[in-house]
């Protein structure tokens, strides 16, 4: 977690382009989650598109790199799942595991960067980022860390294996939301066939027949059964 990394007078403009509703904005209104998303780079107004540029050049890549520990990041120009996240009041979204494969891109997510806009956010609105250790919460051995999403806070943290979320719904007024802009970053998959074996989304609250069905599927179906049926 990194305050005031960026230019405040950047960010608030960032804020002031904030696509119109409907412009570029996919809506996710499920049971695990209420949220917009805007990766709509055309969508994006100029000093957007420079924070974009930004978070994927070479000397902030090189800075996760030595931050992280992981070598050869890749970044993701079309910041595919990324960019302008949303939740205006009564949004939420359930703790999950992310995605580990790009759906376009033969590549592995593993390193998220988050940086919020949310100027004089109170506490009560709710929001907070929550960070656990495992999804067994009645673990005695479970940790948890919680963030308050405050304006130019930007938070890093690995993908894989990172159960995160904010279920507290949002409280604030009408006329706000929680708001932030993030990009995702990516290494090349460590296997042949990687991405028929990809995880999408797991909330771990989800957890139906079918879902664990499919879960074992892909972890005891060779990835080139997968493959020859043209499964993704």
């Amino acid at each position: 977690m990194i305050d005031g990394l960026f230019p405040e007078d950047l960010l608030d403009q960032v804020i002031a382009e904030i696509p119109a509703s409907g412009k570029g904005w996919t809506s996710y209104n499920n049971r695990n989650e209420l949220k917009t998303v805007c990766s709509d780079v055309s969508a994006f107004g100029p000093t957007a598109e420079c924070l974009g540029h930004a978070l994927n050049s070479d000397v902030f890549v090189r800075f996760l790199e030595k931050l992280s520990g992981f070598d050869a990041l890749l970044t993701d120009p079309s910041l595919h799942a990324s960019g302008y996240m949303k939740c205006e009041p009564g949004g939420f979204l359930d703790l999950h595991y992310d995605f580990t494969g790009h759906t376009r891109l033969p590549l592995r997510r593993c390193l998220n960067v988050l940086v919020y806009l949310n100027r004089d956010w109170e506490p009560e609105w709710g929001g907070q980022l929550e960070l656990h250790s495992n999804d067994d919460l009645s673990d005695p051995r479970h940790q948890e860390v919680l963030v308050e999403p405050h304006f130019n806070r930007t938070v890093i943290f690995t993908t894989e294996n990172a159960l995160h979320g904010h279920r507290r719904a949002v409280a604030c007024p009408v006329g706000r939301a929680r708001l932030l802009f993030s990009a995702f970053y990516y290494t090349t998959p460590p296997v042949l066939g990687f991405l028929s074996d990809a995880e999408k989304v797991i909330f771990p609250s989800d957890r139906s027949f079918k879902a664990r069905a499919i879960r074992a599927a892909n972890k005891l179906v060779p990835p080139i059964v997968f493959d020859l049926f043209g499964t993704r």
